[in-house]
C-alpha cells in the first residue's frame, strides 16, 4: 500500500468534512448554478454512501493538510475514478497530483482494464492531461460537463 505523508484512508467519520469539500469544490470551480450543485450533490453524496455501505473493492483517500482535509479522490474496482475533489482554497498546490499519484501506483497491476477511466468535468480534463490521461470517447453532455479519458498502464 502506497499510502504516504499528508494522504491516508479515508474514514466514515470523516464524510460530513468530504461533502462540505465537495460542495466548496462545485461552487468553486465546476457550477454555480443552485439546481446544477444540488444535482452534483446528490449524485456524488451517492458514491459516498455506496462507498460508506460497501468499502471493499474501493479505494478512498485523503490529503490531509493543517489537520483539514484539503482533497479526497474515490476510485471504485482499481478502474473507475468516480470522485476526485481538492478545496478550492489548496488548488494548484500539489494536492490533486499527490493523489493522483496514489491512486495511480495503487492501481497499476489491480486494474482489470490495465488502466484507470474517468469522465472529468470539463474544468479538470487539462489537469487530468498533464498527468497522461488521453481521450476515451466523445464528450457527453451533462451537468459540469462529462469527458471520457483514460490513463493506460
Amino acid at each position: 500500500m502506497i499510502v504516504a505523508g499528508p494522504i491516508a484512508r479515508v474514514e466514515t467519520a470523516d464524510l460530513p468534512a468530504i461533502r462540505h469539500l465537495v460542495e466548496a469544490a462545485l461552487r468553486g470551480g465546476v457550477t454555480q448554478i443552485e439546481a446544477e450543485v444540488a444535482f452534483l450533490l446528490d449524485d456524488i453524496g451517492g458514491s459516498l454512501d455506496e462507498w460508506a455501505a460497501a468499502p471493499v473493492g474501493k479505494l478512498h483517500l485523503k490529503y490531509v493538510d493543517g489537520g483539514a482535509i484539503a482533497g479526497v479522490i474515490l476510485v471504485k474496482d482499481w478502474w473507475n475514478l468516480t470522485n476526485l475533489f481538492v478545496d478550492p482554497g489548496r488548488q494548484r498546490r500539489g494536492v490533486g497530483r499527490a493523489l493522483m499519484a496514489n491512486v495511480l501506483d495503487q492501481c497499476r497491476g489491480r486494474s482489470p482494464r490495465g488502466a484507470l477511466l474517468v469522465n472529468s468535468s470539463t474544468n479538470a480534463v487539462g489537469f487530468y492531461r498533464r498527468l497522461g490521461f488521453v481521450a476515451s470517447g466523445e464528450p457527453r453532455d451533462r451537468i459540469g460537463g462529462c469527458v471520457p479519458l483514460r490513463y493506460d498502464f
